[in-house]
């Protein structure tokens, strides 16, 4: 993955440091052969992700102030498919979308269904982006410039935070940090304050999968108002059709 590790040398000056390099030696005893956490060099993943062991999660400590630095030592898989479920509240109303997700190496495809309206299908590759909707014979074609950096692209398309969101965020502002249960999934999440808002948003990053499985948003009175969550994720499996544009061109095997 692209998430970058942002903790700076704040005021706490030493005893952060120590903080930092021991959640860091941790990690490294927490990562056996076969590892646990895997170091953020992404390899072909085409079989089961590993599993964590029972009592991982008591061997590291996660604070507001090195969430950052170990969630930076997760990965995605290199292939895989999910669907997410991501739904907007607001006063009287809200709305619900279905996002089928499919990642082959670098390609992210997307097949977007709203409660009204039509679906709309997206692929992101590192140079080119395809947008269409239900019933077009032919995609836009946009070029480098709307490909941003690849998965960070992908991620706003499916309006999900991305790694660099979280990797961004000023330690400050993070308010609790710590491992969960989420979804039947162990989990390391994060909670934060939009000070721009004064809303309330979580994480929750799979450990077993390296991927953000589910996150909410409350306003300032303590309103739900954003919710995503993922269902199962099934590594190294994609549908073909999920890369074949709508005249017939196929992307996973261009030639």
């Amino acid at each position: 993955m692209s998430g970058k590790r942002i903790l700076g040398i704040t005021a706490f000056g030493i005893l952060f440091i120590f903080a930092v390099i021991s959640v860091m030696m941790l990690i490294s005893y927490l990562r056996p052969e076969g590892g646990t956490l895997k170091l953020p060099e992404p390899t072909e993943t085409t079989g089961d992700p590993v599993e964590v062991e029972p009592d991982a999660l008591n061997r590291v400590e996660i604070t507001p102030e090195t969430v950052q630095a170990v969630v930076s030592t997760l990965t995605r898989p290199e292939t895989y498919s999910r669907e997410l479920i991501i739904e907007s509240f607001w006063d009287g109303g809200q709305t619900v979308f279905s996002i089928d997700t499919a990642v082959y190496g670098v390609m992210t495809s997307l097949r977007i269904s709203p409660q009204v309206g039509n679906e709309k299908r997206i692929i992101v590759t590192p140079d080119t982006l395809y947008i269409w909707y239900g019933g077009d014979s032919t995609p836009f074609i946009g070029g480098p410039g709307l490909t941003g950096d690849g998965y960070r692209t992908a991620d706003e398309y499916q309006m999900l935070a991305s790694y660099e969101d979280i990797a961004k965020l000023s330690v400050d502002d993070i308010v609790d940090a710590g491992y969960t249960q989420f979804e039947g999934e162990d989990c390391i999440y994060i909670e934060h304050f939009t000070k721009e808002l004064g809303y309330t948003v979580k994480y929750y990053v799979s450990i077993r999968l390296g991927l953000i499985t589910g996150s909410e948003e409350f306003d300032k009175t303590g309103k739900l108002v954003y919710s995503m969550r993922a269902g199962e994720c099934r590594i190294g499996e994609i549908d073909p059709e999920m890369f074949t544009l709508p005249n017939g061109v196929d992307l996973m095997h261009p030639d």
